[in-house]
C-alpha cells in the first residue's frame, strides 16, 4: 500500500472515531427532511441572482454618491482607504438589502396564504 493511502486510511479512521457515527445520523435526518434538490437549486439561483442585482444596485449607488455628493464620496474613500473597499462595502450592503427584501416578501406570502 502506498504511503499516501496509509495516511488517508488513518485520517479516515480518526475522523470516524471522533464523530462516533454521527455522520450517518445527520445524513439520515437530511434524507428524511423535505428539502428537495429543486429547492436547493432554487436557492443557488437566488444567490447568483441576488449577486447580479446587488452588483447593479451598488454601481448605481456608487455612481450617484460620486456624482452628486462629491464631498461625502471623498470622505468615504479616505475613511476606507481605497475606492474598491468602498464599492465592496456598498455591494455587501446591497446583497443584504436584496435578501431582506426577499425575506419580507416571503413573510407576507406566508401570512396571506390560505391554509
Amino acid at each position: 500500500m502506498a504511503l499516501e493511502k496509509i495516511a488517508q486510511n488513518s485520517a479516515f479512521k480518526e475522523t470516524r472515531g471522533v464523530t462516533g457515527g454521527k455522520d450517518k445520523q445527520i445524513f439520515k435526518a437530511l434524507s428524511k427532511a423535505k428539502v428537495s434538490k429543486k429547492k436547493i437549486a432554487q436557492e443557488v439561483l437566488w444567490f447568483f441572482g441576488a449577486c447580479i442585482i446587488a452588483f447593479l444596485v451598488a454601481f448605481l449607488i456608487f455612481y450617484l454618491i460620486g456624482e452628486f455628493v462629491t464631498a461625502v464620496f471623498i470622505d468615504f474613500i479616505n475613511d476606507y482607504g481605497t475606492i474598491t473597499k468602498f464599492y465592496f462595502l456598498i455591494f455587501l450592503l446591497s446583497i443584504i438589502g436584496v435578501y431582506v427584501a426577499r425575506l419580507i416578501v416571503w413573510a407576507i406570502k406566508t401570512v396571506v396564504a390560505k391554509n
